[in-house]
């Protein structure tokens, strides 16, 4: 099983890194055999037809492919350790130790990029497929926020959100933490800035009332911010830092 992602500046789908394969016990037992045939070879891989050496082939042609191996029939209650080991009948039936099912798995995971997950049942199944469609529709989101432009998106308090009721209380303190994104504006810069005006429209009013680009850059400059008992100014950085931010065109434009 795989994935397709369409992205807005491609021809076509684009496959995805991850892969799920879905085999019985008996099976994920023959690639047991077949891995510890490689390991003993001196790494030469087993000449016996197995899934190991299909996926081999696969990993060959494509290094970055990243395959999770889903163990069907393997009672939960019976694996134990850290590795989950399989049941005893199977190992002593293949006359295998906890220790060649470790090794196993830990050269599958290391030299392979092959993850094992032993699970019950299809809905154990179905629950880890849904789990990796998600993550993986999540992840374009995720590399966005973790570009420079939007270093904001990912760390602070202010993350979970504000509450926005219907009659529209919240929305001061959302206009506020807009303005606290930018860069070397605290919050009590920002608090003056929006006690002054109390919402974006009223500002970009004011704005439209000037003129001349130099007055409205400078708009904001001078209002008195009061923190710890003491008085400073907003300077004109932080006022045409704010002006940019409303005003400008260009998603790019670096603010500072």
């Amino acid at each position: 099983m795989s994935w397709c992602c369409q992205e807005k500046d491609s021809s076509g789908p684009l496959e995805e890194e991850q892969v799920l394969l879905v085999l019985g016990l008996t099976d994920f037992m023959g690639m047991v055999v077949s891995v510890k045939q490689t390991l003993h070879g001196n790494g030469e891989e087993s000449a016996v037809e197995s899934f190991f050496k299909l996926l081999s082939e696969c990993l060959n042609r494509d290094a970055k492919m990243a395959v999770t191996v889903l163990v069907m029939g393997s009672n939960a209650n019976s694996w134990t350790g850290t590795w989950d080991v399989p049941e005893l009948s199977q190992r002593s039936q293949l006359g295998m130790e906890d220790l060649d099912i470790e090794e196993v798995l830990v050269f599958l995971q290391l030299y392979r990029n092959i993850t094992v997950v032993f699970l019950d049942s299809w809905q154990d199944v179905t629950d880890h497929v849904c789990a990796v469609t998600k993550a993986l529709s999540k992840r374009p989101y995720k590399l966005l926020t973790e570009r420079c432009e939007l270093p904001f998106c990912v760390d602070g308090s202010w993350a979970s959100g504000v509450r926005v009721e219907r009659d529209g209380a919240g929305l001061g303190e959302v206009w506020s933490r807009q303005i606290t994104q930018l860069n070397r504006v605290s919050p009590a810069v920002a608090s003056t800035l929006t006690t002054a005006y109390p919402s974006p429209q009223i500002l970009l009013q004011a704005y439209s009332s000037l003129e001349s680009e130099e007055e409205k850059r400078g708009l904001l400059a001078g209002l008195l911010v009061k923190t710890g008992g003491k008085e400073r100014r907003i300077g004109p950085e932080i006022s045409a830092r704010v002006y940019r931010s409303l005003t400008a065109q260009n998603p790019q434009l670096v603010l500072d």
